[in-house]
């Protein structure tokens, strides 16, 4: 039996799986859930929000799988793509903490045989993405190479998919910028076992999950039986159509954790305590990367985070994506409020959903909708950039010289070929800016096809654009 798309959105409109506290289906978080499931066609959620260190919202909406229509749960089983790099990042910090390694030393010690142009690479470079190691995963037709057979064999071998990213052309010096980089975090994942003496997975199975209790996460693998897993999709062809799950092989230290939105909340608890790393730790993960000139790097990346500040609350924040599954943790710290979400749709943007639900708990986290917009002509000017951005046609004179590099990357150029495919352009409409020590921050609510999404633009002193990201 087919499940047309009116009768799955029926069904995810109408179920709600796990009843929260306040049991009211005019709830607020509810109602707003369930209309961007619709829109965003997204088959199941769960949701966890915390506050001061007590979860008070958890709970699924729609289908963790739609051919047999379970119902999602705050104990479905999701894939959570590269939320996974906050925990390379911590394992790294462990050993460092234990002495066993150096964030600034080279990464050739770890890989003898690397080329040369990786002989001024450190840890330090991979964990903040500016190693200038190309993206294997954003080459057209890289993840090819990845194979597995009936006998759940996996192929190439580790040697061999070493090899492979030896070949990877450097993109740019360590530390000239910035560009989000799947291979430098697969690569800590083989420093932590040459490091430990165990399986990135063994190392992050007793030192962190089994520490804080997180009993359901593990690695992606489907030999596995793992109660409650939710089944992957794509929209495609007016339909949904089921998707492989991501090997733990190919997503490895990047991208191949699996848990819930339970488990997750433990883990949020446990990063304003010391059971794992020492806050020194944790502050240096949470601090931005800049470039080897000192000047904002093309995106505020961490160890395996994302930081922001919205009129001064704090913001720590990872997505992830893999073919079948979008997740997203929003953390406030100062104000001691996360949101997390895990769906079963691949690689959506649903950022702008945990920021609009964290404004419905803290108001001065609440992004307008629109503003008397006083510099009508510089609007103009960076959705004219914004669209040539989206046709992969820009003028590079509008750009700092660490994003003019970035955004001749592999990573950029397939952000943008993503960004565009969501559709046509539509209203670009100014909904806040700040100053701040010389840096202009402006945020724009953005129509892509038939969503809405959140961007930020900042720009220097003299008014080149220094960065640009969904937010």
């Amino acid at each position: 039996m087919v499940l047309k798309p009116r009768n799955i959105f029926l069904g995810i409109v109408l179920l709600l799986t796990h009843p929260f506290d306040v049991c009211s289906q005019d709830d607020a978080v509810d109602t707003f859930i369930k209309k961007n499931m619709e829109s965003l066609r997204i088959p199941g959620l769960s949701l966890s929000i915390v506050r001061n260190n007590i979860v008070i919202k958890k709970g699924g909406y729609g289908f963790a799988n739609l051919e047999q229509a379970v119902p999602a749960t705050s104990k479905t089983v999701y894939e959570i793509g590269s939320m996974t790099k906050q925990f390379t990042a911590t394992a790294i910090m462990m050993l460092m903490e234990e002495g066993k390694l150096s964030l600034d030393e080279k990464i050739t010690i770890f890989f003898p045989e690397a080329p040369s142009a990786w002989s001024k690479i450190t840890i330090r470079h991979l964990l903040t993405h500016t190693s200038g190691i190309q993206n294997h995963v954003a080459v057209p037709g890289y993840l090819g190479v990845f194979k597995t057979n009936l006998f759940h064999e996996t192929f190439p071998s580790q040697k061999e998919i070493l090899k492979l990213f030896f070949k990877l052309p450097q993109e740019f010096e360590p530390g000239e910028t910035w560009a989000y980089d799947n291979t430098g975090y697969y690569l800590l994942g083989l420093i932590i076992e040459k490091t430990s003496g165990k399986s990135y997975w063994q190392f992050l199975d007793e030192h962190i999950f089994k520490k804080i209790g997180m009993t359901a996460s593990r690695n992606t693998d489907t030999k596995h039986i793992v109660p409650a897993r939710a089944s992957g999709y794509i929209w495609a062809d007016s339909v949904f159509q089921n998707q492989q799950a991501l090997w733990p092989f190919v997503g490895f230290a990047a991208g191949s954790i699996i848990s819930t939105v339970e488990d997750l909340a433990l883990w949020d608890a446990a990063l304003y305590t010391e059971k794992l790393v020492k806050k020194s730790s944790f502050e240096q993960m949470w601090k931005p990367a800049q470039t080897n000139n000192g000047s904002l790097a093309p995106y505020n990346s961490g160890f395996g985070w994302f930081t922001d500040d919205y009129h001064g609350h704090k913001i720590v924040q990872h997505s992830g994506g893999t073919p079948g599954f979008s997740s997203v943790i929003y953390r406030f710290p100062s104000d001691t409020l996360t949101v997390i979400i895990l769906t079963n749709h691949a690689d959506k943007i649903i950022d702008q959903l945990a920021i609009d639900i964290a404004g419905m708990y803290l108001p001065a986290l609440v992004r307008p909708k629109s503003i008397s917009d006083t510099l009508p002509a510089t609007t103009a000017r960076l959705k004219t950039i914004f669209s040539q951005l989206l046709q992969g046609n820009y003028n590079s004179v509008e750009f700092t010289h660490a994003m003019k590099l970035f955004l001749k990357t592999s990573t950029s150029k397939s952000l943008w070929q993503w960004f565009a495919s969501f559709g046509k352009l539509g209203t670009f409409t100014l909904v806040d800016y700040e100053v701040k020590e010389a840096v202009t921050t402006f945020r724009f609510r953005v129509i892509l096809g038939e969503n809405s999404y959140l961007f930020t633009i900042r720009t220097a002193k003299n008014g080149k654009i220094a960065q640009i990201y969904f937010s």
